[in-house]
């Protein structure tokens, strides 16, 4: 209970002090407080949050170096013991994804595996965000009379737009695939479910435009585009599948015997998912 207790205390500390970090910053950039007053705002509040924020991510380390976990354990588990923890590793997934599809690769895609895309209709709408980018960017640099100003919100607009991208980055480079044994359904990157080929009862064609966002509903799980689905598979028996979100309490898992889903090449899909006793060609 002690514990828990620590640790809910420790992720407080963390989020308040990114929180006067970032009001400092606002009430310096509007004007409300000048250069000095805002060092010492700084130096009043946040530095004793730092100290102690600082003091509980060491004292979790220490415990589990001391419970015998190895120091890159200890350092991953200390990290997750943080509320920013989880946005901190979307960030970095989503910057390596960017890498990777920039490169032309996959990832997390068992060799020999035939890849099913669903990438369709997903460059919409960050294009039109980019697009909005840069025309704000030059409309703040005509408009805004401070110089610093102009190139830190252009730095915040540029890098806002590698973060769009590298989140729908790691939708493309982690597609559905298909091995000879299992066909791997994903979602933004994640994986819902491995269905043996053998539990595949039928798989065909049908255009569904009731659902344009993931959701399982009535023992179906709903992986559309912006245009719905066009694959509907039936299993031999029900399944569990979790869809992803950034916090874990808002992964609910779900019973579903019927998948409904979007990929490029439907066709070629249902003529594979028949295919139990062939091996998979290779990509």
């Amino acid at each position: 209970m002690k514990v828990l207790a620590s640790m809910s205390f420790h992720r407080s500390m963390q989020a308040l002090a990114a929180t006067v970090l970032a009001v400092d910053a606002i009430l310096l950039a509007t004007g409300v407080l000048g250069p000095g007053q805002a060092v010492l705002l700084f130096a009043t509040v946040e530095l004793p949050l730092a100290i102690i924020v600082m003091l509980g991510l060491m004292t979790t380390y220490r415990a589990r170096r001391r419970g015998g976990e190895d120091a890159r354990a200890a350092v991953v588990a200390t990290a997750e013991n943080s509320p920013f923890w989880p946005m901190i590793r979307a960030e970095v997934r989503a910057y390596t994804s960017l890498w990777l599809w920039i490169r032309g690769r996959v990832a997390d895609v068992e060799p020999g595996a035939l890849v099913f895309r669903s990438n369709r209709g997903t460059m919409t709408l960050p294009v039109a965000f980019g697009v909005v980018t840069v025309v704000e960017i030059c409309v703040l640099h005509v408009v805004l009379p401070w110089m610093w100003l102009r190139i830190a919100l252009a730095v915040l607009s540029v890098w806002s737009l590698f973060a769009v991208f590298g989140y729908l980055a790691i939708h493309r480079v982690r597609p559905h695939y298909l091995s000879d044994t299992h066909f791997v359904v994903r979602q933004s990157g994640s994986t819902i479910a491995a269905i043996g080929r053998c539990s595949i009862v039928s798989a065909t064609l049908s255009r569904r435009f009731c659902e344009t966002t993931p959701i399982a509903t009535e023992s179906r799980l709903h992986l559309p585009n912006i245009d719905g689905t066009n694959v509907d598979i039936v299993l031999a028996q029900s399944i569990s599948v979790r869809l992803p979100a950034l916090l874990p309490k808002h992964r609910k898992a779900s019973s579903v015997r019927r998948i409904s889903m979007y990929v490029d090449d439907p066709a070629a899909l249902v003529t594979e998912l028949h295919r139990d006793a062939a091996p998979v060609a290779r990509r």
